[in-house]
């Protein structure tokens, strides 16, 4: 029997074994006994030949341990050695015949694996399996871990876009209260009351009128009074109608900008076959203000393309993440006018593929940080996290698509490029 400490305290997964070249019947005892005594118990496969090891693997079954028989030949370890059971990731271990008048006992590792003797093969293959069983725990551990922060990620970038909505239409409320406190003020100082006072003058001198407002002092003020009135009041129209159209203007826009994010609230995590310009011009309504046409120029070039398929709702988190950061690029920069130029457009006119990129006048990226844009933590900013554009780089591909970003350097601005391949027919091409 194997020694206590062969016994299994950790609660580990279940292991899954191939046995290449054994009959379930000649497996030495030891081995047998260091198979059983796993907890929880394994699963085993029992293969004579390296060929049928691969047509298992081809099955697409994933073994965590392979044990292969090598005390006749070598044969098989060759054969696994040169194939490696095609891709597999599993731990190898052959078990060879006892050394002959040697008096020793071997352990040999090599890129494959261990190869030992059938005598240490015990203690050896208890030592192995309880490696195999930690290294399955730890490969189930690291995959929960990284699909933890890949929702992680996911919940950043929703954040983030529901702090882009929530600061836009708070920044949209400002313009709102200073145009309502601007008609209120108007209004309140108003000199439309003093054409009230006028009328009463008039209707308290309806009998003689005309010799009111032509000998009496105080009536001959009045024609002229209402003439500068008159004109006064058009100023105040004028000042509240502008003023008006900036409060309706503002309203739309705080529609707009809510009524995208609940749209495309509804198409989370559904692909679906979109038009690239709508879900761009939805992302540009919730990134900016109608204030920012004072120090920005907007340029679009649109082309009409066919549609892609993607997940809307999370392109449109790109987008915004991609359009917020160009806009503070270029608040960076310090100049006081910036270009900011859309294009969306058939990549070499093949119709194939459909290319969107957002170019700013901002900052811009050195060259050396080029390379790392889109790596996991790397951030320029004092603020960031480094996950925003590598989430998105990993959504793009996971859509089919491409990302790309390109900056002659620090104060040149920086473009980024997004390639999708277009749907004809109801199918990718």
């Amino acid at each position: 029997m194997l020694p206590s400490d062969c016994q299994f305290s950790l609660q580990a997964l279940p292991l899954s074994v191939l046995m290449v070249g054994f009959h379930e019947s000649d497996v030495p005892p030891a081995c047998q006994d260091a198979l059983t005594s796993m907890i929880p118990q394994p699963s085993v496969d029992w293969v004579r030949t390296a060929q049928d090891g691969m047509t298992q693997t081809a099955s697409g079954h994933q073994f965590d341990v392979v044990i292969v028989d090598c005390r006749v030949g070598g044969e098989l370890w060759e054969a696994i050695s040169c194939r490696h059971l095609d891709g597999q990731k599993a731990s190898i271990l052959g078990i060879t015949g006892v050394p002959e008048n040697t008096g020793q006992h071997n352990i040999v590792e090599d890129a494959t694996g261990y190869r030992v003797d059938e005598t240490l093969a015990s203690t050896v293959l208890c030592w192995f399996l309880r490696q195999a069983q930690e290294r399955k725990q730890c490969l189930v551990e690291l995959q929960l871990l990284r699909s933890q922060l890949g929702e992680a990620a996911y919940k950043i970038e929703l954040a983030d876009v529901a702090s882009t909505v929530l600061h836009n239409v708070g920044n949209v409320l400002t313009s709102v209260t200073v145009a309502a406190n601007m008609v209120e003020s108007v209004v309140d100082q108003s000199s439309v009351t003093l054409v009230n006072r006028m009328a009463d003058l008039m209707n308290a001198h309806q009998q003689d009128l005309g010799t009111y407002l032509t000998e009496d002092p105080k009536g001959k003020r009045i024609p002229t009074s209402l003439g500068k009135l008159g004109s006064h009041l058009v100023e105040e129209q004028k000042t509240v109608l502008n003023e008006m159209k900036g409060l309706v203007r503002n309203i739309r826009h705080m529609k707009q900008i809510i009524a995208s994010q609940q749209t495309m609230a509804k198409s989370a995590g559904k692909v679906e076959s979109i038009v690239l310009v709508q879900v761009l011009s939805h992302a540009m309504e919730m990134s900016f203000q109608p204030e920012d046409e004072k120090w920005m120029t907007i340029h679009r070039d649109y082309q009409d393309v066919s549609p892609v398929v993607a997940d809307q709702h999370q392109l449109l988190q790109i987008l915004v993440n991609l359009l917020r950061n160009a806009k503070q690029a270029m608040r960076q920069q310090g100049q006081e006018h910036h270009e900011l130029r859309l294009s969306v457009n058939y990549h070499n006119n093949d119709k194939k593929s459909v290319v969107m990129t957002i170019q700013d006048s901002g900052v811009g990226i050195a060259s050396e940080h080029l390379s790392k844009m889109f790596t996991r933590g790397f951030t320029t900013k004092k603020d960031g996290n480094g996950i925003g554009l590598h989430s998105s780089i990993v959504a793009i591909q996971n859509m089919g698509g491409s990302m790309e970003v390109h900056s002659d350097g620090v104060g040149k601005g920086a473009v980024f490029t997004l390639t999708f391949p277009v749907q004809q027919e109801g199918v990718l091409v």
